[in-house]
């Protein structure tokens, strides 16, 4: 088994008409890290996350990439050692930001020491969270679904965006130019929570769907500022889904199967989506067996079958 680059141009896994970028811009995507330090099995291959992080390393340093983005969930449960072993690995030659997942933050269910707040803000984001940042010739801006709050631990894995946040978001929106501006969360759209729906039929899927407490004000605001896109990690599977105007990029983990990130090529054209797996076939076959029962890994892999997810330049 070797966890390396192992498809140097990518799979197309979509080609979309927006974000545009007057100066071309690659932007190397990856999310749901769930780095371990003391863990193994289960379907998120734990004893596998210092090599599948090596390995994406090693897929973004020998490209030429503008920046990479990180769409949350770096660690297994959010611990200092954790957080410590990433920034160890993580060595991006580019320009390199994250948003918090649900394993990332403090929560009351779960008695571990966790990286205080204001520590991620100061190691991953430019000036702390929420945040808007140029790479190439995109403006990505992070947002925060985690329910925490310095000094309050989240009672939930659940996502939410704060009515501070949609104010803050509202006004870069207004201020960004829609057809290169890329918002990122973590938790994801109702949308792509519709896959679930949509597979039940033929896969043994028990749509429950992880939860967004508040998407709506969300989803809301941006159609009517009409970003170009929103990425976003947690749900493990890749995916594109469009609803109310709202263009959803679901990033694949690194963790689990089917192990990749995402490079995306922007120009005035759009933006060609190329999925980079990150370990070869004996790896991905180790991952199968952890995951088979699991209802992300079998949505991975029906995605993956009918790639590409969408073909604006058709």
């Amino acid at each position: 088994m070797t966890d390396r680059c192992h498809d140097h141009d990518g799979r197309v896994l979509a080609r979309l008409e927006r974000p545009t970028a007057a100066e071309p811009t690659r932007l190397a995507v990856l999310a749901d890290v769930h780095l371990a330090t003391d863990a193994t099995g289960t379907w998120k291959v734990f004893h596998r996350t210092e090599r599948h992080l090596r390995a994406a390393v090693e897929c973004v340093n020998e490209r030429a990439v503008d920046g990479v983005l990180v769409a949350g969930d770096l660690t297994r449960n959010g611990v200092p050692e954790e957080f410590d072993l990433f920034d160890d690995l993580a060595a991006f030659d580019p320009p390199t930001v994250a948003i918090p997942g649900n394993h990332d933050f403090p929560t009351t269910f779960d008695e571990r020491e966790s990286l205080p707040i204001p520590e991620f803000e100061a190691r991953y984001t430019p000036d702390g969270l929420p945040f808007r940042v140029e790479l190439g010739g995109l403006e990505v801006i992070g947002l925060d679904s985690h329910a925490a709050t310095p000094g309050s631990p989240a009672e939930t894995w659940d996502g939410r965006i704060d009515a501070d946040q949609l104010l803050w978001l509202d006004e870069v929106l207004t201020d960004a130019d829609p057809e290169s501006a890329i918002v990122t969360v973590h938790h994801n759209l109702p949308a792509t929570g519709e896959l679930y729906e949509r597979y039940s039929a033929e896969l043994p899927v028990a749509g429950d769907v992880p939860g967004f407490t508040n998407p709506q004000p969300l989803v809301d605001l941006l159609a009517m500022r009409d970003a170009a896109l929103v990425v976003t990690g947690h749900l493990h599977f890749p995916a594109v889904q469009r609803d109310d105007g709202v263009t959803e990029l679901t990033v694949p983990a690194v963790s689990s199967f089917p192990h990749a990130l995402l490079l995306l090529e922007v120009d005035e054209r759009g933006t060609t989506v190329r999925f980079v797996p990150l370990t070869d076939a004996d790896g991905m076959v180790e991952s199968i067996a952890h995951g088979h029962e699991k209802d992300r890994v079998l949505l991975s892999a029906a995605q993956l079958a009918t790639a590409p997810l969408v073909d604006d330049f058709a």
